[in-house]
């Protein structure tokens, strides 16, 4: 009587309703919702009924097994594995994300498994030696006495009207709230401080209010704090929008190899904070909330505007690309879209394959070529992006011009296109005084593109092109802009010089002209002897190959 009586019980205890995930794991269930079996192991709890579960017959049998056999069986090839949803583990307190394989979470999940009273936390137990203490915070700069609230107020105006309609990822009424609370002696934290300092260097830059020593000093400061051990430990939302300034700063004033170091870096933390999970990532019962539906907009497009400037400096520079998907989801788009163009920047990485980036290895052409059309036909409204859609399209001609890819007219028509509506977009940015990275360099590219062409229809955009680039580097007057011009100029020289060398030789077949140099310049194109002449400075290099050249980083 007794045995039929376990055996009843035991019956119960099977016929009581438990989620799905444990079900399937043959695990416990104290049938909550979420469970702490669930809770504890990041799974999606969800409870059905009993009929909906396909073959009921084979869990009843499965369920009688002994848990190790029970496991075995589940795992039989050609049954489907249950995968939760979730890859890993974000612990709200810290702002710390890490992968459900890691050695620091395998404690955590053992201690769960053996059913612990208390479980091990989220901890790098024994990662080292242990035999050395860490180093504590070492910043000493004191930016509030550094500069008055009255002008970080106003640099913070520029910002919002310059910066950041294109790169949308913080909100300015906070930045205005924290920044006064900051001033007035209600300090808000180290990140905070290197989010306002990368605020303050960008908008210096574009306005110049306080001097290339003191902006340099206060960048400086920003960087410090980022690369400090003691913040470092601890990653958060606000040091990836702080590394994102400090990106855009560095790519503006700094070399090619830099800039991608930093987006790198950007990019890790963004890994390193779970910016590119979905806000319910798995959660540690206890240690807080998952981030609120409110906040999940906001917090995706900081990592959509990363990844966005990470792919474009990458494929600019032909390096590698740290590719987490984010770019790939659908842009975010605030309730008030009025001055935010983040989202068309959104769609111009979009249309860029960024899969199989690897150095050495080369996309295949037609998928270049389908990107191209997509990038091209995409509307942008603000000047810089206009540029940014040109960088693209010549990235995509680059490439393709690498494969000896035989170009049709129409996708020539598209490059030149795209370079010609450049050209006013770089003189109107120029004309304002806002210093973008390409306000320069696509102009600059856009000659090189043209020679490398070297088609009727390329050449007629020679003149205006070059034009332009004169007109922007007598304007912003610096070391770049006047090596450029030099260097644009011997390019069309090399190039005039080759052709000469080839009528030359056609002359000579004919019996004309042999021995004696070609020296009427109505024998050549008649866009070559336009009344702008761009070359009133005499060559003090020897000739070079002009396809040799387009091949180099002419930044260094």
């Amino acid at each position: 009587m007794s045995s039929q009586t376990l055996a009843t019980g035991q019956e119960r205890q099977r016929s009581r309703q438990a989620c799905v995930p444990c079900r399937q794991r043959k695990r416990k269930c104290d049938g909550k919702l979420p469970c702490s079996t669930c809770s504890g192991y990041g799974y999606d709890c969800e409870y059905k009924d009993v009929a909906q579960q396909p073959s009921k017959r084979r869990a009843n049998s499965e369920g009688s097994l002994p848990p190790t056999k029970a496991a075995r069986v589940s795992a039989e090839p050609g049954d489907a594995p249950a995968v939760p949803s979730q890859q890993g583990i974000l612990e709200p307190s810290k702002q710390r994300y890490v992968g459900r394989q890691s050695s620091v979470a395998f404690p955590l999940f053992v201690g769960l498994d053996v059913q612990a009273t208390n479980p091990p936390r989220l901890h790098s137990f024994a990662y080292n030696a242990g035999i050395r203490r860490e180093p504590e915070y070492t910043v000493n700069f004191l930016l509030v006495d550094y500069v008055s609230w009255a002008m970080v107020k106003s640099l913070i105006d520029v910002y919002i009207s310059t910066i950041h309609p294109v790169f949308k990822f913080l909100d300015e009424s906070q930045l205005y709230q924290q920044g006064e609370e900051h001033w007035h002696r209600k300090p808000q934290g180290s990140n905070f401080e290197a989010v306002i300092s990368g605020v303050i260097g960008l908008a210096s830059l574009f306005k110049g209010a306080l001097g290339q020593e003191r902006e340099m000093r206060i960048v400086r400061h920003a960087k410090d704090i980022l690369e400090d051990y003691y913040v470092a430990r601890s990653p958060s939302i606000e040091q990836v929008a702080a590394w994102i300034l400090r990106t855009i700063y560095v790519r503006a004033t700094s070399r090619p190899h830099i800039a991608w170091l930093c987006s790198c870096t950007m990019m890790h933390l963004v890994e390193a904070t779970g910016l590119q999970h979905e806000p319910d990532s798995v959660i540690l019962p206890g240690a807080g909330t998952p981030r609120s539906r409110g906040q999940s907009d906001s917090v995706k497009r900081i990592g959509q505007v990363a990844e966005c400037l990470h792919v474009l400096i990458a494929y600019d520079y032909g390096r590698s690309v740290m590719n987490l998907s984010l770019h790939t989801q659908e842009p975010v788009c605030f309730p008030i879209p009025d001055l935010d163009f983040t989202p068309q920047l959104c769609q111009l990485v979009q249309a860029m394959p960024v899969s199989n980036m690897a150095r050495d290895s080369l996309v295949g052409s037609q998928q270049l070529v389908l990107a191209l059309e997509r990038v091209v036909d995409i509307h942008v409204d603000h000047d810089f992006l206009m540029l940014v859609r040109t960088d693209l399209a010549f990235c995509l001609y680059r490439r393709l011009r690498l494969v000896d890819f035989h170009f049709q007219q129409e996708q020539l028509d598209q490059v030149i296109g795209s370079g010609t509506a450049a050209l006013e977009a770089a003189r109107r940015l120029a004309d304002q005084n806002q210093p973008w990275w390409n306000v320069l360099g696509t102009v600059f590219q856009f000659v090189c593109v043209l020679l490398a062409m070297d088609t009727p229809a390329s050449l007629t955009k020679l003149p205006e092109s070059t034009k332009t680039l004169d007109m922007i580097a007598d304007h912003l007057n610096t070391h770049l802009a006047n090596e450029a011009l030099t260097t644009a100029r011997q390019l069309i020289r090399a190039s005039m010089d080759k052709k000469r060398k080839g009528l030359m030789c056609l002359e000579r077949a004919l019996g004309e002209g042999v021995g004696e140099p070609v020296t009427d310049n109505s024998a050549y194109p008649s866009v070559l002897a336009s009344p702008f002449d761009p070359f009133s400075q005499p060559l003090q290099e020897p000739l070079i190959d002009l396809d040799f050249l387009l091949d180099m980083d002419l930044m260094h």
